[in-house]
């Protein structure tokens, strides 16, 4: 369904997010238009197509489309299941997951991919980096590609694991961008066998890094928190499109869909390729948060709303506030005697959904707060 393009910028502009610029740019010369949105900074949930999509769906009250490869691929989840190493709970990284690829002899991206691309500002190279790039943008995951068969000929056992330990020794580590850093143990690494093959969390090292003649890979992606990717890259003076995401405190829900997501990129050009599970670690799966929502209470926050009169004041109906929180995608419970709602929190908003105020807030967003 189209949407007018002034509404749309009304409704983002309203839920909190800034529409920095409007650009016309021509692809295959065909004309698109392009909205540039920044979104708070403690929304990471919003800092990529997939979760700015679910938020506009929100906003317009429309449904989110699912894309063909979740319906087709619903048994993705089978690679996962049962394999999982718990990380503690003062671990600096929540989820660590590896997948080994194998039979890669097409590196070329899709047509339409690179416009993806182009028209989000990027210069396609036609080869890994491009599905690296789209994956980024589409889902909000970084992923590290290595290349397998560079790992496996500095590793004498073949059965390699990996591991997320401190830099030891002041080891000299060059970066798959060429350049030279002296690591101390407040550094990350993850490691293959004690060989440090990544900053963790930032880039990769030069010598496991992906080529254009790669033709199998060991792809990591990881959730580590923002304070210690932001300590890593203030020490190294080093800032990467990856650690910019984990900076912004990006969240697990959706890695390993994500990652299947990426498979499926890859294998559009590589019908044989093959994959398996090599790690996966993380942390236990916390309860949700409940917050408790009072009736009276949004009522004195929001006020009135437009269609009051000078002899009779009225207010969002409760029915309205069941179907916002059901559009944020919020679990609830309502307590008629209470006049109250028991609302669980997504792990995705966890970091701004943290008191009463901030769930009046949404609901005052997707009301428009111009209706008071």
């Amino acid at each position: 369904e189209e949407v007018n393009l002034d509404i749309l910028i009304e409704k983002l502009t309203l839920g909190g997010f800034e529409v920095e610029e409007i650009l016309e740019v021509e692809i295959n010369r065909q004309k698109q238009i392009v909205l540039e949105i920044s979104a708070t900074a403690n929304r990471s949930d919003s800092l990529s197509i997939y979760g700015i999509s679910r938020e506009i769906a929100a906003l317009l009250d429309q449904p989110v489309k699912t894309s063909k490869y979740v319906t087709k691929n619903k048994n993705w989840r089978k690679i996962f299941e049962d394999n999982s190493e718990i990380l503690s709970e003062d671990s600096d990284c929540s989820m660590f997951i590896s997948i080994i690829v194998k039979n890669l002899t097409n590196q070329t991206s899709p047509k339409w991919l690179k416009e993806k691309l182009l028209s989000s500002g990027i210069l396609p190279s036609n080869n890994l980096v491009d599905f690296q790039n789209y994956i980024l943008l589409e889902t909000g995951y970084p992923f590290e590609f290595y290349d397998l068969q560079k790992l496996e000929s500095e590793i004498t056992n073949l059965q390699f694991s990996l591991s997320i330990n401190q830099a030891q020794g002041n080891p000299n580590f060059i970066t798959n961008n060429k350049v030279l850093y002296e690591l101390d143990n407040s550094i990350l690494t993850i490691q293959a066998n004690e060989i440090p093959i990544s900053i963790a969390g930032i880039i990769g090292a030069e010598n496991f890094s992906s080529s254009e003649s790669t033709n199998s890979l060991l792809i990591e992606g990881s959730i580590f928190k923002a304070t210690k990717i932001r300590q890593q890259s203030r020490k190294l003076g080093l800032r990467t499109d990856r650690s910019a995401r984990y900076e912004k405190s990006i969240r697990s829900t959706y890695l390993k869909p994500s990652f299947y997501r990426l498979l499926s990129l890859l294998r559009i050009s590589n019908p044989n390729l093959s994959f398996q599970l090599h790690t996966i670690k993380q942390t236990k799966k916390q309860p949700k948060v409940i917050k408790l929502l009072r009736y009276k209470r949004i009522n004195e926050i929001l006020g009135p709303i437009n269609s009051s009169t000078k002899i009779e004041s009225k207010y969002i109906s409760r029915k309205e506030v069941d179907q916002y929180l059901t559009r944020l995608y919020f679990e609830f419970n309502y307590e008629k005697l209470k006049d109250i709602w028991h609302v669980k929190i997504p792990h995705l908003r966890t970091e701004d959904i943290t008191r009463e105020i901030d769930l009046i807030e949404e609901i005052g967003r997707l009301h428009a707060f111009k209706n008071h």
